[in-house]
């Protein structure tokens, strides 16, 4: 007997991958939240690398899925949008590189709070793919022609 789960789907791989990216994201908030103490957390930078990891991994899986060309496909209108998240990932994924790379000592009163910014972005970008994935991919919003 098989059994089949939404996370058979790429797009339920990805909302299922958002999801662990959101608790992982707040591990690195939590553990940001003290500027000073933040300055010199070894666990904070492990986290930070173990989310470039994941996200790197998430990324690429995304782009490889065939996801993005199967909502172009469905919503063409939406393929400036798939387009665009795309192209986010490499920049996202560079900031998270600059913030993991500053040494130790030169991680002043902005390190934290550029951390808390990333963030920020990253979880923003995750709530448009979701957007697009939901409205497309269930079936709320119908191609135009």
């Amino acid at each position: 007997m098989t059994h089949s789960s939404s996370h058979d789907t790429p797009a339920g791989k990805t909302m299922a991958e958002h999801r662990a990216l959101h608790a992982l994201l707040g591990e690195v908030e939590k553990a940001s939240a003290d500027a000073a103490a933040a300055a010199t957390d070894e666990a904070l930078t492990q986290r930070l690398d173990t989310l470039h990891e994941r996200l790197a991994a998430h990324f690429t899986g995304e782009e490889e899925s065939g996801l993005f060309e199967q909502i172009q496909e469905l919503a063409p209108e939406r393929a400036h949008d798939c387009t665009r998240l795309c192209e986010e990932h490499s920049g996202l994924l560079g900031r998270l590189d600059e913030l993991r790379r500053v040494d130790v000592a030169d991680r002043g009163s902005d390190w934290a709070p550029g951390i808390r910014a990333f963030l920020d972005s990253l979880a923003d970008h995750e709530a448009q793919e979701n957007e697009i994935l939901t409205r497309v991919l269930d079936g709320s919003e119908q191609a135009q022609d």
